[in-house]
């Protein structure tokens, strides 16, 4: 399990058990030192075996909490095949991991709640996007950020139009012409610069049923989530596909040409180039919606940490800034609204900062981490309310 999905990282923010133990830890992809991966991991497992002696656990308990861990460090396949980052959570019940696309600081965290902060980037304006690369002869789908793209294997999906030809009639061995089309039809397309168009009926219905059955899989995968799509292909194509999809947030703008002859990394650098102004333009105006609503001075904005951690456990967060590297460790108890303030972590504590950080992204607010000197009002927390 390695795609960390909004509706999973809501699972992680809310789960609480006695034990849980959060491991965070760059990784190598390439090259020689991939094999400080597993030495790397192996240190994390002794490190989280240090922390539960001393918050007196016997060898067995400790033992049974880490048995699942510990048998990743000899999965060889599984540490040749990594990211930049990655991220393990374990219960006594269960482990589970994700692949990052970015680097994480190495850190062993046990509480009785995940420890889920430096996943947050995920989800804020330099969060994932899917790119799904679209022609006749193959299909791909990547899931991206600012930093990285991994491609994504879409279950039952076709791998291209051939797929779709199941039966004997003689028209599906018609072979698609190649030479320029000349077509009424707004879909037709000079190939002589772009590639193959729509020249029939017939061959837009295969194309149709084609481009269906990518989009049935593409939403199985993503279960309701909005991540941003990319579409890439020759121009003719990307009407058809929006015609039908059923996807809730396709872009306008795409990566126009032939997407086959382009690795996943050229397709991310040019996506990146359409998303980030979007995501940016987003973040200005809830800037400006900050700064409009203190100057009112209605009740809408707010910079108290303290505040801010009921409001969003109430859901009224619209959305949150936070200083990026700030911490506030203390506890937050919603039942009865009481906040402690610590100056150091301890046993016990959590990182008051990520508890509002995570509780506005489980009601459905956005959250931007940003430099400590773009926060509005200058302190290390700030937010617009929905009420």
């Amino acid at each position: 399990m390695d795609i960390l999905t909004r509706k999973k990282f809501e699972e992680l923010i809310n789960s609480e058990e006695e034990w849980c133990i959060s491991i965070y830890m760059p990784t190598c992809r390439m090259g020689p030192d991939i094999k400080q991966n597993p030495i790397r991991y192996k240190q994390c497992i002794r490190e989280a075996e240090d922390k539960l002696f001393n918050m007196g656990l016997s060898k067995s308990e400790v033992g049974s909490i880490l048995l699942s861990a510990s048998d990743l460090i000899d999965e060889t396949t599984f540490w040749q095949n990594q990211t930049e980052g990655l991220a393990i959570f374990i219960t006594p019940e269960e482990m589970n991991y994700y692949h990052l696309p970015f680097e994480v600081k190495e850190q062993v965290v046990i509480s009785d709640k995940f420890y889920t902060k430096p996943l947050l980037p995920l989800f804020t304006a330099d969060g994932q996007f899917y790119i799904l690369a679209l022609s006749k002869n193959e299909v791909r789908l990547f899931k991206a950020s600012r930093q990285t793209v991994k491609e994504i294997v879409m279950e039952n999906a076709p791998r291209n139009m051939e797929d779709m030809k199941i039966d004997d009639d003689p028209r599906t061995k018609l072979q698609i012409r190649t030479a320029n089309p000349v077509s009424n039809s707004s879909l037709g397309y000079n190939t002589a610069s772009q590639g193959q168009a729509v020249e029939n009926d017939f061959e837009k219905n295969e194309l149709t049923r084609y481009f269906r059955a990518i989009d049935e899989s593409l939403n199985k995968l993503h279960k309701g989530e909005e991540i941003p799509l990319v579409l890439a292909g020759v121009e003719y194509l990307i009407p058809v596909y929006k015609e039908i999809s059923r996807y809730p947030n396709i872009l306008d703008e795409f990566i126009k040409g032939n997407p086959e002859i382009l690795y996943g990394n050229d397709l991310q650098k040019m996506a990146w180039e359409i998303i980030e102004p979007k995501f940016l333009k987003i973040q200005e105006l809830a800037e400006a919606k900050y700064n409009q609503f203190s100057g009112q001075r209605n009740g809408l904005s707010s910079n108290s940490l303290k505040k801010i951690l009921s409001q969003a456990y109430n859901g009224q967060i619209e959305t949150l800034f936070i200083a990026n590297g700030a911490h506030q460790w203390g506890q937050f108890n919603p039942d009865t609204n009481k906040i402690d303030f610590y100056e150091d972590e301890k046993v016990g504590n959590e990182d008051l900062m990520e508890r509002a950080a995570t509780l506005t992204i489980s009601r459905g607010g956005t959250v931007y981490v940003v430099d400590p000197d773009k926060v509005p009002d200058g302190g290390i927390v700030a937010a617009v309310l929905r009420y």
